[in-house]
């Protein structure tokens, strides 16, 4: 068998992945990459290769029309006469140019793919496109849906067309691969009921590297914190609104028994500087710096601007001593990080918003809250703190 996954955003390379170095470089990224290897790896499957698009100006391995991952797994890259990086708000543009690029490279191949699994709605698009040319069979895994981003979102001209993308994908795709119950059965919802019978949750799963201990995390984040003995208050996630930074600074700010017990990490993605990326991103960490400085919590939070996989590993190791990892998004359609941080032996706090509700009920452990609640926020860390088990 021969799978193909199809994923356009974000820069897609073979690990190590520099997480958060562009606002579409996220979770999905880790969920292609690991389901493609874990796939290559069965015997029924030959090959599991991902075609993403070919770009210039960042790392030159985006430029690289081929590149290996494992054995039976590669990234294969579209080109287009556009060589820029482009986010995700800037590639409908770019692609009836991607679609024949797309169907060009499946007509070049001795051996077409069995499936097509195309992530997001702008993959989907491809996928219909290689369905009616060559007849090859595709699904779909929305990833994060425009009607749950905002409740107002249905009528936000500028995710109108977004809305109707993701519609035609739940629509047209031969099935729906999910990762937790509630995007089944409450995220797809509003989408009408051309998902109902053809939704199969598969929850993803996570490798982590080998744990070497909490030294290089201590290194990172000594030039930061005035007591670096303290257990840690953990979050990872991109520079955007909708992870809802700012409300986890708020929420420790207004604890002082938190504060006294332990400081406040946050990996918020790769920065050179402030204004050096998207103007979300710079929006959000302004945020992040402006409350730390009102709050007066120098020397209690750190914002480190960069750090890589052995970093975050040892984090992780860092926080299961005492501390504890919150995901406080407004909605997470998943939470890959959550999985990450159980594994590694740190307790959880999650949004009850999407699908850290299913994460937490089979971990068995952790606490689920209202991430606009500030104190629920706080105490809800101090309870897991305080729980042995």
């Amino acid at each position: 068998m021969h799978i193909l996954h199809l994923a356009l955003g974000g820069c897609l390379k073979a690990a190590p992945v520099r997480y958060g170095v562009t606002e579409d470089t996220g979770g999905h990224i880790a969920y292609v990459l690991g389901a493609a290897m874990a796939q290559a790896a069965l015997p029924q499957v030959a090959s599991a290769d991902i075609v993403t698009r070919a770009f210039d100006g960042m790392d030159p391995i985006h430029a690289q029309a081929v590149e290996e991952v494992a054995p039976g797994c590669r990234i294969l890259r579209l080109s287009t006469a556009n060589r820029a990086y482009l986010a995700k708000e800037a590639l409908e543009a770019e692609l009836p140019a991607l679609a024949e690029a797309f169907c060009a490279m499946l007509g070049g191949m001795s051996q077409k793919p069995d499936v097509i699994h195309a992530h997001f709605a702008d993959a989907a698009r491809l996928a219909r496109t290689a369905q009616k040319r060559f007849g090859i069979p595709w699904i779909y895994t929305p990833h994060s849906l425009a009607l749950q981003k905002d409740p107002a979102a249905a009528s936000r001209p500028d995710l109108r067309d977004r809305i109707a993308a993701e519609r035609s994908a739940v629509e047209g795709a031969a099935a729906i691969i999910v990762s937790s119950r509630d995007e089944a059965e409450r995220q797809l919802r509003p989408y009408g009921k051309a998902a109902e019978g053809r939704s199969h949750c598969v929850s993803p799963g996570v490798t982590l590297l080998p744990d070497a201990g909490s030294a290089a995390a201590d290194a990172l984040l000594a030039p930061f914190l005035r007591r670096p003995d303290r257990p840690i208050v953990l979050a990872v996630a991109r520079p955007v609104a909708k992870k809802n930074l700012a409300g986890l600074v708020d929420a420790y700010a207004a604890s002082p028994e938190l504060q006294d017990r332990a400081n406040l990490v946050i990996l918020a993605g790769l920065r050179e500087g402030i204004d050096g990326g998207p103007a979300e991103q710079a929006q959000v960490l302004r945020g992040l710096f402006d409350r730390i400085d009102r709050h007066g919590l120098w020397g209690k939070v750190a914002l480190p601007p960069r750090h890589d996989a052995g970093q975050l590993r040892a984090l992780y190791a860092r926080a299961a001593q005492g501390g504890v990892f919150v995901n406080p998004a407004l909605h997470e359609p998943f939470g890959l990080t959550l999985v990450e941080a159980a594994q590694a032996g740190v307790p959880v706090v999650a949004t009850r918003n999407g699908g850290p509700v299913d994460i937490v009920a089979q971990l068995g452990h952790g606490a689920l809250v209202d991430p606009g609640d500030a104190a629920q926020v706080a105490a809800a860390c101090l309870r897991m703190m305080d729980d042995p088990q």
